[in-house]
């Protein structure tokens, strides 16, 4: 039919060129021709559903001008691209035409023959060329090929990633099995439905208790009450909440008692059956708070003697709280407060005893109270005090060397020396005998 059209329409193009050219120029015959290097594209790189134009140029060896036709086949699918197109050469000339096309992908074998209307003298054998091209696939329609697209179906995915580059509705293939995980019911190929599997693309889990990504079967804590597993012996390990009063078992004092999950003391009783949760000595019904132990209070005051004009240290920044922090200081001297840092600096002028009083608040508001003593001395009193404690040392001293066992035993030792002294010196001089 195709065919039909093209020599219908070539014969009703003859018929109105006849009426208009001199017919010196129907009746020249001679050869109309295509060569190798007459038609080529408007392109080197073919995209599928990318318009494409093609050129064809035909020459005339005759002293006359000529007229014809030129028609565009695609052969791979057996169809004309657009319409033919007229031509008119003059003698030894040329004369160029081109039409669009629309190229599907895939290789493709374009045609172009030239139809002259006077086929006198005409050479057949040069009227038909071929190209032959590849277009490139375009997936997602996006007008960049797939060669050179990136990601071929656009779904997001790059195609080095994509186990479905060409499906914009796939891109993972867990089990490879070929089917795609939105497609396929059993992601893992585990034998569990995705809507049954907690690990759906994980073959070797399929229940994830706590919910924490990792399965069961790799998971040291199931249930994720922070207790092993492996310590869970009267616990159930894959439940986080065995006696279900609303605790998780690893913050539970009591996991397996409904009734009780805190045990703020310590000492083995519930908070909700102990009298004193703080173990402070006050009852809970008499204590503004219940569950929270009162500052530690510690102090130091430095060196132990502490003497007028001098600055004093005292530091209570050691205070601290076991259930929170210290939260706020209060020295108070008498009714006035005369601090509120944790470290406190004075200077007496005055010897004597001054006692401070300092309350200690932690973070939840609860207060303890201690007493401080601080005895100051003059620097005359610490001279007298030192000159007495020298003279105390030397009459010890002395009593030690006066008195003392080796000093008794060296007395009478001395006293025989004197008397055997005192003897010789009495005793009468020997006469010597006369010879």
């Amino acid at each position: 039919m195709a065919k039909f059209k093209a020599s219908f329409s070539m014969c009703m193009l003859a018929l109105l060129t006849s009426l208009l050219l001199p017919l010196n120029a129907i009746a020249a015959g001679s050869d109309l021709y295509l060569s190798d290097s007459s038609a080529y594209f408007s392109t080197e790189y073919f995209v599928e559903n990318i318009p494409v134009m093609i050129y064809a140029t035909a020459g005339n060896d005759s002293n006359a001008d000529l007229l014809g036709t030129i028609q565009f086949w695609n052969n791979t699918t057996g169809t004309q691209i657009s319409s033919d197109q007229p031509i008119s050469v003059l003698a030894g000339a040329t004369d160029t035409v081109f039409v669009s096309w629309t190229p599907p992908a895939g290789t493709q074998q374009i045609s172009i023959t030239v139809y002259p209307w006077d086929y006198t003298g005409d050479d057949s054998s040069n009227n038909t060329i071929y190209r032959t091209v590849t277009v490139d696939y375009d997936t997602d329609g996006d007008g960049v090929g797939n060669n050179a697209d990136t990601d071929d179906d656009n779904d997001g995915t790059p195609d080095y990633e994509d186990a479905f580059p060409l499906n914009s509705g796939e891109w993972i293939d867990t089990d490879g099995d070929g089917v795609g995980n939105n497609a396929d019911t059993d992601d893992d190929n585990d034998s569990t439905l995705d809507t049954e599997d907690e690990m759906p693309t994980d073959y070797n889990e399929t229940l994830d208790t706590d919910g924490d990504g990792v399965g069961d079967n790799a998971d040291s804590d199931d249930d994720g009450d922070g207790i092993p597993d492996s310590e869970e012996v009267y616990t159930d390990p894959l439940d986080e909440d065995s006696d279900h009063d609303g605790i998780s078992d690893s913050e539970d004092a009591f996991p397996l008692d409904s009734e009780e999950w805190a045990d703020y003391d310590n000492d083995g009783v519930g908070n909700n059956a102990d009298p004193d949760d703080d173990n402070d000595g006050l009852n809970d019904d008499e204590d503004q708070y219940a569950t929270n132990k009162g500052p530690i209070i510690r102090i130091d005051k430095g060196f132990p003697i502490h003497l007028t004009g001098q600055t004093i240290t005292i530091d209570a920044t050691n205070s601290y709280d076991e259930d929170g922090q210290i939260g706020e200081f209060e020295w108070r001297e008498g009714e006035e407060t005369i601090s509120t840092e944790g470290i406190y600096e004075m200077t007496s002028l005055e010897s004597g005893k001054r006692t401070l009083t300092l309350t200690v608040a932690d973070d939840q508001g609860e207060t303890r109270t201690a007493e401080v003593d601080i005895r100051v001395y003059s620097k005359g009193f610490i001279i007298s005090l030192g000159l007495f404690i020298i003279i105390l040392l030397c009459l010890a001293f002395y009593i030690i060397s006066r008195y003392s066992p080796r000093a008794k035993q060296a007395k009478p030792i001395r006293t025989e020396v004197v008397k055997a002294v005192k003897a010789t010196k009495k005793a009468p001089a020997k006469k010597k005998k006369k010879a």
